[in-house]
């Protein structure tokens, strides 16, 4: 049942309303436990895949709801065969892609009543676009956490849903302040009684969810500094991509300079991105959210006009100050190996069909492994594609499938240490970060590389590494390399495919845990 909007006894402040009408709707307990169930099965390291396709499929709306999802042009390739299974979405997207957009459905589902959708499909496209803004911003600078990133954008956003669906005519004063000014935080505790974030955690706390979701809503300073854990990634990313889709929604595309300038100067050097990177970032988001609405069936939700326009800087909008230089990024790309032709981009779709069939017969990680490997060499141009998977007992990465050169001879001659190195392997992997290097023969790179590659792999002149990442943990990486130094970039249809590529060998070594 969708939330009501009944308007009690008039002497109420709205946020008593808000308070009575939770306490009397039956639909947010259920809420709760549908969303902790999911969020729980995804932080416990001993839950599976199966666990989470249960979840979703004891519900039949998000059922139906995800398969068509999966099969939108934002998740399926021209030529695949259509998504018909839970199962089968949860091959091709993988786990934390699947889990995001469950909790998204869930989330709409339950709180945009059919009865008021269209004023309040608006605001749930901002919470749509915030997770947008979360998930390319962290692709740049924390790969592992990006769609948690993307959950906690979504979920800062529940208490300005919640007042919009029990407090209709306070919400919409609200925005009138903010347009004139007025901080948001200043006008919601004027208008409903508390800001959007005090409602968020008093309904989010009730529903018992890991501690680590509710952590990661914290709100950030004024001028935040740069995370030093992958929470603090996560609260990050959130609060500037709840920020950015406030801002976005107020200025609309046309003021997206006034945005990204806001952005900038409070952000940018914590998150580091320069004003072209928030820029890059916006656009991609706004992309996304385009598809996904597009796909949850939710396009005539999106306007990308402005508001209404406010006389002041849109630094006030939340009551934060800017100033401050920007920093610009030189974090490595994911992808960033040769070859962006259609055919490889053929053959990695080609790799991941056969992925898919392994996982769907159970034919062990092993062998999807061997496939990724084969299968990036063959697409990417590569001369040699090596994975390394984590050995706790042995307290090392060692290889574990190969494709451009003997297995056994790798076996016998390398072991990462898995405690961390001072090299550009054991930072790639503690921020769980892709790394390209196109010349290994500058001298600054040759310095940071792991001891044992030169001898190992001596007529390598550039690769890529793309560590393969659990709950935030690496359990694993592809190294590819090149005999030619100054490769160029794949495409954006080649970086998709080798993401998903990678998410079918986490989707394998969560099925197979002994296997890590």
């Amino acid at each position: 049942m969708a939330l009501s909007a009944d308007i009690t006894t008039p002497t109420q402040t709205p946020i008593q309303r808000i308070r009575e009408a939770l306490g009397k709707d039956d639909s947010m307990p259920s809420l709760g436990r549908s969303v902790a169930t999911v969020a729980k099965i995804a932080a416990d390291d001993t839950d599976t895949v199966d666990d989470l396709a249960r979840a979703i499929l004891s519900d039949v709306s998000l059922t139906q709801r995800l398969l068509r999802c999966a099969n939108s042009p934002l998740y399926r390739t021209t030529n695949s065969a259509p998504v018909t299974t839970v199962s089968r979405a949860l091959v091709l997207l993988g786990f934390d892609q699947i889990r995001s957009l469950a909790l998204s459905m869930m989330l709409v589902d339950k709180l945009v009543p059919s009865e008021r959708a269209q004023p309040l499909r608006r605001d749930f496209a901002q919470a749509l676009s915030a997770a947008a803004v979360a998930r390319c911003a962290l692709q740049r600078r924390w790969p592992s956490c990006t769609e948690e990133g993307a959950i906690a954008a979504m979920f800062r956003s529940i208490g300005r849903l919640v007042a919009a669906v029990h407090a209709p005519e306070a919400v919409a004063a609200v925005r009138a302040k903010v347009a004139e000014g007025m901080p948001e935080i200043q006008a919601a505790k004027q208008l409903i009684g508390c800001t959007y974030d005090d409602l968020t955690h008093e309904i989010v706390s009730s529903w018992g969810l890991p501690p680590r979701i509710e952590q990661s809503l914290v709100a950030c300073a004024a001028r935040p500094s740069e995370p030093r854990s992958s929470l603090e990634w996560v609260r990050l990313a959130s609060s500037f991509a709840d920020e950015a889709a406030l801002l976005q929604r107020r200025f609309g595309t046309g003021g997206r300079d006034r945005a990204v300038s806001t952005l900038t100067r409070r952000f940018g050097d914590a998150i580091g991105l320069d004003a072209e990177g928030v820029a890059d970032v916006l656009r991609q988001a706004q992309r996304e959210t385009e598809q996904l609405a597009q796909a949850l069936g939710m396009s005539s939700a999106l306007d990308t006009s402005a508001e209404k326009a406010g006389p002041t800087s849109a630094a006030a909008t939340r009551g934060d100050s800017g100033g401050g230089k920007t920093a610009s990024v030189a974090t490595p790309v994911a992808g960033q190996a040769c070859g962006s032709t259609d055919a490889s981009r053929r053959r990695l779709l080609s790799s991941l069909s056969k992925i898919s069939d392994a996982l769907a017969g159970s034919q062990g990680t092993h062998r999807v492994v061997q496939i990724a490997v084969e299968g990036l060499r063959e697409a990417l141009g590569a001369s040699r594609v090596v994975y390394f998977a984590r050995d706790d007992s042995a307290a090392a990465y060692r290889p574990r499938a190969a494709a451009g050169c003997e297995l056994a001879n790798l076996r016998n001659r390398i072991a990462m240490p898995i405690q961390f190195v001072p090299n550009l392997f054991h930072a790639a992997l503690a921020r769980g970060a892709d790394l390209s290097i196109a010349d290994l023969t500058v001298e600054t790179v040759r310095a940071r590389l792991p001891t044992w590659l030169e001898p190992n792999f001596p007529t390598a002149r550039g690769f890529l590494l793309l560590p393969v990442m659990i709950d935030g943990r690496p359990m694993g990486f592809f190294y590819i390399d090149r005999d030619q130094a100054g490769h160029s970039p794949p495409s954006g249809d080649q970086v998709d495919a080798i993401r998903l590529l990678r998410n079918q060998v986490v989707l394998a070594l969560r099925t197979e845990p002994a296997a890590r």
